[in-house]
Order: C-alpha cells, then sequence, then structure tokens
C-alpha cells in the first residue's frame, strides 16, 4: 500500500512537472529572422531596411521571394509586379502600385505602410 501510494504521488509530480514546461514552451516568444537576413548574406545588398522600427520593402528592386512576404502578394501577383515594373520602367509612387492588375485600393492600403520606391 505504500508503494502505491508513493507511485501515485511521484505521477503527480511528474505530471505537474510536466504541465509546467509545456506551459512554458507554449507561452514563450521565439526570436523573428528577418526576410533580408533569412535569404540573402551578409555581404549581398538586400531590398529591406530598417526605418522607424518598420520594414519597407522597395517595390522597384525587390525580388520576387521579398515581394512574397508582403501581406496579400503571392507568387502570381509578385511576378505581375515586377512585369509591370520591367515594362513601365519602375514606380515612380507608392500609389503606383495599383496600377498592377489585381491590385486595387483595398490591397493598397495593406501594403502602403510597408512599400517604397526609393
Amino acid at each position: 500500500m505504500k508503494l502505491l501510494k508513493r507511485y501515485y504521488i511521484f505521477i503527480f509530480i511528474f505530471a505537474l512537472i510536466f504541465g509546467l514546461i509545456i506551459r512554458d514552451i507554449s507561452t514563450s516568444k521565439f526570436a523573428v529572422i528577418k526576410t533580408s537576413e533569412a535569404y540573402a548574406p551578409n555581404d549581398v545588398k538586400t531590398d529591406v531596411y530598417e526605418d522607424a522600427d518598420t520594414e519597407k520593402v522597395n517595390i522597384n528592386t525587390a525580388s520576387k521571394r521579398i515581394l512574397m512576404t508582403l501581406d496579400g502578394i503571392g507568387e502570381k501577383m509578385s511576378e505581375r509586379i515586377i512585369e509591370y515594373r520591367e515594362e513601365n520602367g519602375g514606380f515612380e509612387t507608392i500609389e503606383d502600385i495599383m496600377k498592377v492588375s489585381g491590385i486595387g485600393y483595398d490591397t493598397f492600403l495593406k501594403l502602403k505602410d510597408y512599400i517604397t520606391v526609393d
């Protein structure tokens, strides 16, 4: 009987510790790698830069992969953006991105704080 009681106490303590570990893992914050650091070595100029704690993507020079990191921009849309800038000599203002087929005002509103033409 004493052995059974010790067994239950052991299981209870094990479950308690395991639960605390799982809780800590699920609530911990993990480091976020910037897109430019994830895809480009240190000696390569990237399309993303720091500006007042925000990263902006230069839509005149960004690669397909970088464009796809923007909210609402997938593979096909990034190809359209690149195609538009090659055919028209680039974007003069960020609002010009609305000239790309499939990018309307609502999409522009989502993107405007994250894109640049500088």
